[in-house]
This record gives C-alpha cells, structure tokens and sequence, in this order.
C-alpha cells in the first residue's frame, strides 16, 4: 500500500532536518507502593503503608486478657488506636505485625497495668474516638516518632519520662 502524501518519509524528515525525540535512558521502577524514610516523614495524616496490618487487630484481640483498662476508656478505642499504631510499627520495620509488637504498645501504655497516673490521663485522652474516627487514628499513628517505634522493650523501660517517645 502506498504512503499518504501528508506522512513524511524518514528519508524526506532527514532532509528537512527533523529531529525525532530524544532516546530514553535506562531507568527501573521501584517496588509498587515502597515508601522510603524520605516518604514517611512528609506522610501527615496519610498513614503508614505496610504488609498484613490487618492482622494488628487479631493480635490485639488475642491479648485482650493482657490489656487492663481503667474508668474512662472504651475497650474498642483502645484496640482500634492499638491496632493502628502496631501497623505503624510493623511498617517501619519492613514486615507484618507480630506479638511482640502488641507486648511493646501494652508496655508503652501502661496496659499492663502498671501506669502513672499522669500517663492514664494521658491515655485516656489519646485513645478517645479512635474506634470511630479515621483522622483520630492517623493522629494517633503521627505522634510516636519512627525512632520510638525502632526502640526494643529493654530500651523502652529504661525510658525515664514517657513524654520523650511523642511528638505532640
């Protein structure tokens, strides 16, 4: 078949001194959804995306007999904010949520049973409406910084005063 009369051969575009568009370099894409430090830092209220934070719920809720709430506080607000800051946790490691990441919120919180009363106002007021509001949660996961999340459970009780582990 012919060539129509409007379409430029390369031989004539050679001629007329058209340049065709520049050679892509080599380049790769990174894993879809990877989130650098960078990233996480400028992340406000966007949350921190991970693998399998679901199963933060049912960790929590095993360890339900390990959780001891006081007057004030609504159990699903308590396992709702739990649930979202051990995401949080597990994400910036690089992996799912385990049993140890439910041990280290129990131990920060005091839900063991062993809280100042100071941190039970605290918690309190930290906990509250996070079962029912989304942007409760993300606040909730914005105020522990990445190098509170990165302590081990013999570091966070050498922790002198809670308030240093928040951003608030």
């Amino acid at each position: 078949m012919s060539q129509p009369n409007y379409v430029m051969s390369p031989k004539h575009e050679a001629a007329l001194g058209i340049i065709g568009p520049p050679i892509a370099h080599s380049w790769s894409k990174p894993r879809t959804g990877m989130v650098t430090p960078d990233d996480r830092r400028a992340r406000h209220l966007l949350g921190t995306p991970g693998p399998g934070q679901g199963y933060a719920l049912v960790l929590v809720r095993e360890k339900a007999a390990k959780i001891v709430i006081t007057e004030g506080e609504h159990y699903e607000d308590v396992v709702t904010g739990l649930s979202v800051l051990i995401g949080k946790r597990a994400a910036a490691f690089g992996r799912s949520p385990i049993t140890y990441d439910v041990d280290f919120f129990v131990q920060l919180f005091g839900f063991d049973g062993a809280a100042e009363a100071d941190l039970l106002e605290f918690r309190k007021m930290f906990f509250k409406g996070a079962s029912h509001s989304y942007i409760v949660q993300r606040q909730l996961a914005d105020a522990i910084p990445e190098f509170s999340l990165k302590l081990t459970p013999d570091a966070l009780s050498s922790v002198k005063d809670w308030r240093q582990l928040f951003s608030i």
